[in-house]
């Protein structure tokens, strides 16, 4: 998935300094939440992935429109070039991806989906079998975002891939991974380099 960006490219080398760091000045539950493969999750299948917004915004629904929301990820969403029985993995390792990119790097975007009725996601409920009202969209990406990497996890295990962990740990320390992602951005924040690097690429 992250191809597009060339392997020796200097940006991929600052989002591995960001997550490094982040790793060393987060707040972490346990010994078990610092998996290292996590810290390459973080660099590698988020942070270079979304660089460019077609991977950001890969889901489509039968019109073939890009989707934002993930009211509607979860009702409509199609992954193009995916077989069918990988197509629930991915759609739900999109979610999660999204929601953990979204409220570490972005939260301030869930200001506009609160004041816009126009989008599914400001009427803040869960969609499926199950409907529990949210006070805020972060609320909402926050639980959906924990249960896509469940969904995620459960399967790959199913399917016997090795990642179902790393879904399974995505989902259990959501919350610290968010915090996480927060400090990913101070860091590119602060750093004059962030936003000539993102020009090349995008």
């Amino acid at each position: 998935m992250t191809n597009h960006v060339p392997e020796g490219h200097p940006i991929r080398g600052l989002f591995r300094e960001a997550a490094a760091w982040a790793f060393r000045h987060g707040m972490f539950p346990d010994q078990e939440s610092r998996d290292p493969r996590l810290r390459a999750y973080l660099s590698e299948e988020i942070l270079t992935r979304f660089l460019h917004v077609d991977q950001l915004y890969r889901l489509r629904d039968a019109r073939g429109r890009p989707l934002a929301d993930v009211a509607e990820m979860l009702t409509e969403g199609q992954a193009p070039g995916v077989s069918a029985e990988l197509r629930a993995l991915g759609l739900q390792r999109h979610i999660g991806d999204y929601t953990l990119f979204i409220l570490g790097l972005f939260p301030e975007s869930l200001g506009r989906i609160r004041r816009d009725w126009r989008r599914k996601d400001s009427v803040m409920l869960q969609v499926g079998s199950l409907i529990v009202p949210f006070r805020d969209p972060g609320d909402y990406y926050l639980h959906a975002g924990r249960r896509a990497y469940q969904q995620a996890a459960e399967i790959g295990r199913e399917q016997g891939l090795p990642q179902a962990d790393i879904f399974h740990k995505l989902s259990r320390y959501f919350p610290a991974y968010t915090q996480l992602m927060n400090l990913v951005r101070m860091y590119l924040d602060a750093s004059p380099l962030f936003e000539e690097h993102r020009r090349i690429i995008t």
